[in-house]
C-alpha cells in the first residue's frame, strides 16, 4: 500500500517526505533538508530501503541532509542540472542564510532528472517529473501518480507561489525568474486533476484544485 509521511526538517522547516511501498518496502525521500536521524528512523520504524532522494530544487533547506542520508542508505540523488549551480554554491547560501555550513562538500548528484521523466522506484508505483523553472532554473515537481500526491518544492504553497526576489542575498542574485515560475505552474501544476494533493516545500498542505485561483492574484 502507498505510504507517505511529510513532516518539516531544520534549517529552515523545509517539508521533507518519505513516500513508500509497504508491500516491496521500497521508498524514495524528497528533500532531505535536515533530521537525517528522524527520517532514518522512519525509515527503519517501516521496515523501508531507501534507494533515491528525489532534490525538487537546489537550495540549502532542501538539499543539506541529502549527503548524510546517501552515505547512511547507499541511496542516488537526483535532481534537475540546471540547479547544479545553486547546489555547489550551498556554503555561499549558508552564509547569505547566516545557516552553519555543511561539515564537508555535498555529495554530487548520481544522475540528472529531465522533464517527462518517469521512474519506477518501486514494483508498481511511478513518480513523473515535470520542470517547473521560475524559483530556480532547475526546480522540479514530483507527481507520484499512484499516491495522487504533487511535491512542488518551492514553486507552489498553500495560496501562495514561491519567492524569486532574492535583494540582500547575493548568492541567489539572479537566479530566479517571476514570470517563469508563473509559465510552469500553470502550465504544469494547475493542469493536473484539482483532487491531487500537493505537499509543498514549506508550510501546509493544499490540493491542485484550491489553488487555482491562487495563481490570479500573482499572474
Amino acid at each position: 500500500a502507498p505510504y507517505v509521511d511529510s513532516f518539516a526538517v531544520p534549517p529552515l522547516g523545509c517539508n521533507c517526505s518519505v513516500i513508500g511501498d509497504t508491500e516491496s518496502g521500497e521508498a524514495v525521500v524528497v528533500d532531505p533538508g535536515g533530521d537525517v536521524d528522524v527520517i532514518l528512523q522512519k525509515l527503519k520504524a517501516n521496515g523501508f530501503t531507501c534507494k533515491r532522494i528525489l532534490v525538487t530544487h537546489g537550495h540549502l533547506d532542501h538539499v543539506l541532509g541529502a549527503t548524510e542520508l546517501k552515505a547512511k542508505t547507499g541511496a542516488d540523488i537526483l535532481m534537475h542540472q540546471d540547479d547544479l549551480g545553486i547546489y555547489q554554491r550551498v556554503a555561499e547560501q549558508c552564509r547569505d542564510f547566516r545557516v552553519p555550513p555543511p561539515p564537508t562538500p555535498l555529495a554530487p548528484p548520481d544522475a540528472y532528472l529531465a522533464d517527462g521523466d518517469v521512474v519506477q522506484w518501486a514494483p508498481d508505483l511511478t513518480v513523473r517529473c515535470m520542470h517547473t523553472p521560475g524559483h530556480t532554473p532547475g526546480s522540479m515537481a514530483f507527481y507520484f501518480e499512484q499516491h495522487k500526491l504533487c511535491c512542488p518544492g518551492d514553486t507552489m504553497f498553500k495560496g501562495s507561489i514561491g519567492r524569486t526576489n532574492w535583494a540582500g542575498i547575493p548568492s541567489l542574485q539572479g537566479t530566479s525568474d517571476s514570470q517563469q515560475i508563473v509559465a510552469s505552474i500553470k502550465s504544469k501544476l494547475l493542469t493536473m486533476d484539482p483532487d491531487v494533493k500537493v505537499v509543498s516545500g514549506h508550510g501546509p498542505a493544499t490540493t491542485i484544485g484550491a489553488e487555482r485561483n491562487t495563481i490570479s492574484r500573482f499572474a
